[in-house]
């Protein structure tokens, strides 16, 4: 079985407690310290295996490969892709059945990931994650004043649009918005754009 590690939490000295991504849930398995086990490190993917046990209600991870990408060799990619899985996983809280879309669309992420620039790259991903459930807004429409929004377009968290005046922040242009929630390009943003665009989706999922 194969999974993106959304989070590690310590317990019992060195052993942890691992939440991982697969095609169809979310899982949290117990992985035992070893001096002989790799690192478990979060937005990797791995291949592992699931032992039943008899002693503990949570199951135990065991034989961990961690799969390679090419962007990882990057640290500046590396920490930005760690930042949305991290995000991601705040996202998955309470959640354990999934949609292959966001593992399939991650592995694809990743794949292509050393090609590109990391925010530009996970932006347009992310963009198609709300699109996937259904909080795209590309009527841009204000999400407090329920207007149609004619001029520039801001927008707040979970890239929700609204009138400048309305969350006091500046706005995008129309038309580069609408490539990107449309075509889901950002070619059309200038850097700076893009480290806002970044900003408000740290704000969370």
């Amino acid at each position: 079985m194969r999974g993106f590690v959304l989070s590690t939490v310590r317990v019992r000295d060195e052993d942890l407690i691992v939440r991982i991504l697969t095609r169809d849930e979310v899982i949290s398995l117990y992985r035992f310290y070893g001096a002989r086990h790799s690192y478990i490190n979060v937005g990797y993917l791995i291949d592992f295996h699931i032992e039943e046990s008899a002693k503990t209600t949570i199951k135990r991870l065991r034989h961990v490969t961690q799969i390679p990408f090419k962007f990882l060799f990057d640290m500046n990619k590396t920490l930005y892709f760690k930042e949305y899985i991290r995000l991601l996983n705040k996202h998955f809280t309470d959640v354990s059945k999934v949609d292959s879309f966001y593992y399939d669309s991650l592995l694809k992420l990743c794949e292509n990931l050393h090609e590109r620039d990391v925010k530009r790259a996970i932006i347009e991903h992310y963009v198609s994650l709300l699109e996937k459930e259904g909080r795209l807004h590309n009527d841009f429409v204000c999400f407090l004043c329920e207007r149609k929004v004619e001029e520039k377009i801001a927008l707040a968290r979970s890239y929700l649009p609204a009138h400048e005046k309305c969350i006091m922040s500046s706005g995008f242009e129309r038309e580069k918005l609408e490539v990107l929630f449309n075509e889901k390009k950002s070619i059309l943003f200038s850097d700076e754009e893009i480290d806002r665009l970044w900003r408000i989706l740290e704000l969370g999922i």
